[in-house]
């Protein structure tokens, strides 16, 4: 047998198509065509013979398909709508085809790469993630890894989190609480749920709260462009210790706002006393004969003395359960005069006058749409089972 000779000395054009035709249309052995099949693995593997494959053009927009086919309808054919549009006359007639079998120009869903999860995986990664709420993307990668022996990337685990509904945020801050503290908000809800309105206008509500100088304890955020990260602007100043703070005694009602005390030092039973008998009584005797003071259970406020200086005093208090601020609309008053003092202020001197300036300017209409919505608070404790609100 004869050698082989170079590429340029094969028979016929050297491609894929051609030793492919051309094998299968000549009566040949098996043993010849064993040869040519050998011989186009090599000149594959050795880089000698690349396919003649055609470059993947760009996806047609929606527009341009339904144009092809209304031409198409007008009677246009193949080759007119091809020079017309400027396409190939393939292109026309796959989206021509594909319409007259699909009844529509959209393309059919693609399956993609396949789930590297299976279903079972999906749904222990769900039950990891509804028994610990807390638990981290990782530390579930980490877990589904052990158990199946199949490395999975922590994106992975929040994509499949995703899908079936679940994401990551930040949790809401709320008071801790207890099945005794459920079942008192519960009580205190069926015993308030048939309370008209008239009867929360008559009542006082009371809290405390601390205010600080260089902003509140929350989060806060800016609107900013890239590079204005340490614009005077864009950055939230900090003093050592916090600057300073106030501590503060207020009350409302529908009204609007009543007496406002600033606390100094540290509040005890007799301080608290003082405060009710200088800034409540005031504030209650302005809502008449049926007027209900509340205040919620701290220490000082259910000590023996100040049960004593109520019951002299003949004043009615609502029987509140505790851990509940969102129970009591003053605690919504606080945050909007928060807000108000942002960037009014330098020191605690100033910081009085404003607060005091602002809790005086508080609308009416304010303490009004507060108080009104103790219906829906009521009835959102009934339905979470005395549990926690949005409120």
């Amino acid at each position: 047998m004869s050698k082989l000779g170079p590429i340029s000395h094969f028979p016929f054009p050297v491609s894929c198509d051609s030793l492919v035709l051309q094998g299968l249309r000549c009566e040949w052995g098996a043993g010849v065509l064993n040869l040519v099949s050998s011989l186009s693995h090599f000149l594959i593997l050795t880089g000698h013979w690349k396919f003649n494959m055609a470059p993947h053009g760009k996806e047609l927009s929606e527009d341009l398909k339904k144009r092809i086919v209304a031409l198409h309808k007008d009677g246009l054919g193949y080759k007119k709508i091809a020079k017309t549009l400027k396409l190939s006359c393939s292109t026309v007639a796959k989206t021509i085809q594909r319409f007259n079998w699909t009844g529509s120009t959209q393309n059919r869903p693609r399956h993609g790469r396949p789930k590297k999860l299976s279903a079972r995986a999906q749904r222990h990664i769900q039950r990891l993630s509804l028994g610990n709420r807390r638990m981290s993307a990782a530390s579930i990668a980490a877990e589904v890894e052990g158990v199946g022996g199949q490395p999975v990337s922590a994106q992975t685990i929040r994509r499949t989190l995703h899908q079936i509904g679940l994401h990551g945020c930040r949790p809401r801050r709320k008071p801790l609480l207890k099945m005794m503290h459920k079942k008192a908000r519960k009580q205190f809800a069926e015993d308030k749920q048939t309370k008209d309105m008239d009867y929360w206008n008559h009542v006082l509500w009371s809290d405390e709260t601390k205010i600080n100088l260089f902003g509140s304890d929350g989060v806060k955020r800016v609107w900013r462009q890239p590079g204005e990260e340490y614009k005077d602007k864009c950055v939230l100043p900090t003093v050592k210790h916090g600057g300073g703070s106030v501590m503060v005694w207020g009350c409302m009602s529908a009204a609007g706002t009543g007496e406002l005390q600033f606390i100094e030092g540290t509040m005890n039973a007799n301080m608290y006393c003082d405060i009710l008998k200088q800034s409540m009584i005031p504030s209650l005797r302005r809502l008449g004969r049926r007027a209900v003071f509340q205040h919620d259970n701290d220490p000082k406020h259910t000590s023996k003395t100040t049960t004593a200086l109520l019951k002299k005093l003949r004043v009615k208090v609502m029987d509140w359960p505790s851990k509940s601020p969102d129970l009591n609309p003053i605690e919504h008053l606080w945050g909007i005069l928060k807000r108000k003092l942002e960037c009014k202020v330098s020191n605690i001197h100033q910081l009085c006058d404003v607060v005091m300036e602002e809790w005086k300017r508080t609308p009416v209409a304010t303490c009004e749409a507060l108080v009104n919505s103790m219906p829906k608070r009521v009835k959102a404790v009934l339905e979470n089972d005395g549990g926690h609100t949005k409120y």
